[in-house]
């Protein structure tokens, strides 16, 4: 009789350690499988990143630009060759009436596109970039801050 007990109770255990490694295995593989994380929650290894918007551009007609947007109402700026600094205090739209410029985002936009803007483009530039204004050749342009 003794004998019987020792095998059910070595086999009752046996059961249980069993069942114990297969709970361990399924909770293991269940909270170690990878998942995407929730808004606002980062996973390990990974960086936060916050794209942002890039600078839109668009070939366009001054005869189109005024039938879409009336272009000729904006006021008008103007500059010589140099290169400066800007940042945008509103979403800007500017038609380039003449010249060039190469606009290289910069600071917390330097993952967003360089653009090369001339006369002819409609350009739109996103609301708090900052950037470098490369004049190649002297612009004037109709502008307006939305």
């Amino acid at each position: 009789i003794r004998n019987r007990q020792v095998r059910r109770s070595g086999l009752a255990t046996l059961v249980v350690l069993a069942a114990g490694l297969l709970v361990f295995n399924v909770t293991f593989v269940a909270t170690s499988t990878p998942k995407a994380p929730g808004p606002g929650q980062l996973t390990r290894g990974t960086v936060a990143r916050h794209f942002k918007p890039s600078i839109q551009v668009e070939k366009m007609s001054k005869e189109e630009a005024n039938k879409k947007l009336g272009v000729s109402s904006w006021p008008t700026w103007g500059c010589d060759v140099s290169k400066f600094d800007w940042a945008y205090s509103g979403t800007e739209t500017a038609y380039i009436l003449e010249g060039e410029v190469t606009v290289t985002p910069t600071g917390e936009w330097a993952d967003v596109e360089s653009a090369e803007i001339k006369a002819g483009d409609l350009a739109t530039f996103p609301d708090g970039m900052t950037c470098v204004w490369d004049v190649k050749k002297p612009i004037n342009k109709h502008y307006n801050f939305n």
